[in-house]
């Protein structure tokens, strides 16, 4: 409205005097300058509301949550290899008497080490029949609580659904050399006459 209209509307209703607020935008190419000498020259009824301040402190924010969320994930991620390798590596320590007597027997080293690709990607394949349902499962969930806040379509991420399949694969395959190449150094006889704990 004009200032003429407004005096008018003050001089009817003196209570909305109070409420009225005057807003003012500016460009700067300085902002942080800018506020510092806004705030010297208004008085301590103003107030300043530095867009450039604000969104350098919520990106400051996002840069922090940023380095736990992914700490957190790096973490859990590093315990996770730790204890596939503990237990692959456990696994094939226990059957070492086994594995001398199979290769007393004579079975090759060819032979042997087919047998263990067998069992790494079996490793793998089960890890995945158990690991893939649950999380499309937690996926869809996520989306179906988010849908009211955020509006986008449900879809799967396919890339990092095959990194995290081809990642499976490598973490339990390189278990599974680890573990063995300790055992091919033994001696057979020396495996044959250890009993399992």
């Amino acid at each position: 409205v004009s200032e003429e209209q407004l005096d008018q509307i003050v001089s009817k209703n003196k209570a909305v005097k109070s409420e009225i607020q005057a807003e003012l935008y500016m460009k700067s190419s300085d902002p942080l300058a800018t506020q510092d000498e806004l705030d010297k020259v208004t008085d301590s009824g103003t107030h300043v509301y530095n867009v450039f301040q604000r969104r350098q402190e919520q990106e400051q924010m996002v840069v922090m949550m940023s380095i736990f969320t992914y700490g957190f994930i790096a973490l859990i991620s590093l315990i996770s290899i730790a204890n596939i390798f503990n237990t692959i590596s456990t696994s094939i320590s226990l059957r070492k008497r086994e594995f001398a007597m199979l290769r007393s027997v004579g079975m090759a080293p060819k032979g042997f080490n087919k047998m263990i690709n067998y069992e790494s990607a079996f490793y793998g394949v089960k890890a995945l029949l158990y690991g893939l349902p649950i999380s499309l499962v937690v996926m869809y969930l996520i989306y179906w609580s988010l849908r009211n806040t955020f509006e986008y379509g449900f879809h799967l991420p396919w890339m990092s659904i095959l990194f995290v399949v081809i990642t499976i694969f490598i973490i339990v395959g390189a278990a599974m050399l680890y573990s063995i190449q300790k055992i091919k150094k033994e001696n057979i006889i020396d495996g044959l006459k250890q009993e399992s704990i």
